[in-house]
């Protein structure tokens, strides 16, 4: 009974660790992503996603925390307040940022009246350039551009323009040209494309930048990108035919001491749902992840990398060395634990040939009794024992061996006590 109350105690206790083990492996892990203000698409992006992904009951949550600006989202990456961030391609440069998703692609479109004074990017010094976001020339987009061509930012004249104002901008030449800066895939970019068509009527040009490599090139946040023709739709066709500009990337960055197999699972998670979320914020479905084989100056966080490359651990994997440590402490216990069970059986084991050393000692004691009263001491004291015996017996307290040889101890001094009455007598 005591040995089955010692393993069960054993397996209980080994149950116990495993259960452990597999709360701190499977509860979910929480990061906050820090956002700035302005940046309201992915604001309500990772929203979605936070939403999505407790009502999933996903292994990895998310937490937005909107911040003021790129630079303040990067400080809090530092000082570890944040585990993630998203910043634009400039920002994401700075620091020791590293890359987890590319969030989107947004390019520079120029576009202007066929017939205007904006025929090509070195006219920009010389023209009105509606915008429709504020402070291009400080966005680090236009800016690179114009110091390319030699334009001092100073003297380039902008008017930015909401979305319902471009077409008569065009028609009363407040502007010469307007710049649309977005996704090229996204709805909004071709909603202010087709304002453009609408103030021109029709009579628009694409406005090319020629030396985008070169420009891409000495601005490693920037990237040339080529627009296919029919890109923004139309009859006929927009662009008529494909032309190369500018664009910058919006990313999704962790530090790189953030845990690999935490940014793993979270990629795994954004792409299971991406589908969802584009449903539920238009222009959030274009999320990809980096291409880990290109030359880039950017970092690749590692978690990205073993995603990318199949290479993401399970939860046998990640935690294999502590379940295999477990077993080998619970091994070592379990050997201990019987080990203690063998000693305190032997303490016990000694208690009961006790009553057998008693026996011994009456034995001696009878062959060299004086008289018969001390014999009859000797006959009350074999009485007492043999009680005793009888009553742990019942309890099952001593093995078949140890009662046999006390039946044949006690059976020895009866006969030795009537021996020594006999010669006592004669």
């Amino acid at each position: 009974m005591r040995a089955f109350l010692g393993t069960a105690a054993i397996v209980l206790a080994v149950l116990a660790a495993v259960a452990g083990v597999v709360h701190f492996a499977v509860r979910p892990t929480f990061l906050k992503v820090a956002v700035s203000t302005g940046n309201t698409l992915d604001q309500r992006v990772f929203g979605q996603a936070g939403e999505m992904l407790l009502s999933a009951h996903a292994p990895v949550r998310i937490e937005v925390v909107v911040v003021e600006n790129g630079k303040t989202a990067v400080e809090q990456l530092e000082a570890g307040k944040v585990q993630l961030a998203v910043l634009r391609s400039d920002a994401a440069l700075q620091g020791s940022a590293a890359t987890v998703l590319i969030m989107r692609r947004e390019a520079a479109v120029l576009i202007a009246p066929k017939t205007g004074k904006f025929q090509k990017v070195t006219d920009l010094p010389n023209t009105m350039l509606g915008i429709t976001r504020d402070g291009p020339v400080d966005s680090g987009l236009l800016g690179p551009v114009l110091d390319y061509y030699g334009v001092d930012r100073e003297k380039m004249k902008y008017l930015a323009l909401p979305t319902d104002e471009i077409a008569n901008a065009l028609r009363q030449k407040k502007v010469d040209a307007v710049l649309v800066v977005g996704p090229i895939a996204s709805k909004q970019v071709s909603d202010l494309i087709a304002e453009t068509v609408r103030g021109t009527k029709g009579t628009i040009q694409f406005i090319e930048i020629e030396e985008a490599d070169a420009i891409a090139k000495r601005v490693p946040a920037l990237e040339k990108i080529e627009i296919e023709q029919g890109a923004f739709g139309g009859r006929p066709p927009r662009p008529p035919e494909s032309f190369n500009t500018l664009a910058f990337s919006v990313r999704l960055v962790a530090s790189p001491k953030a845990d690999s197999d935490k940014i793993a699972e979270l990629v795994k998670q954004l792409y299971l749902i991406r589908q969802n979320i584009s449903a539920a914020v238009p222009g959030a479905g274009l999320m990809e992840t980096p291409d880990v084989d290109e030359a880039t100056p950017f970092l690749i966080h590692p978690g990205t990398r073993a995603y990318a490359n199949g290479e993401q651990k399970n939860l046998l994997d990640r935690y294999s060395d502590w379940i295999y440590l477990g077993a080998f402490i619970m091994s070592g216990l379990g050997s201990v634990a019987v080990g203690l069970f063998g000693w305190l059986g032997g303490r016990r084991n000694g208690d009961r040939a006790a009553p057998l050393r008693k026996l011994q000692d009456l034995l001696a004691a009878a062959r060299a009794a004086p008289d018969p009263r001390t014999l009859d001491q000797l006959e009350r004291n074999a009485d007492e024992i043999f009680d005793s015996v009888y009553a742990r017996g019942i309890k099952d307290e001593i093995s078949a061996s140890a009662l046999a040889a006390f039946n044949l101890g006690l059976a020895e001094l009866r006969r030795a006590i009537a021996a020594r009455r006999t010669a006592l007598a004669g």
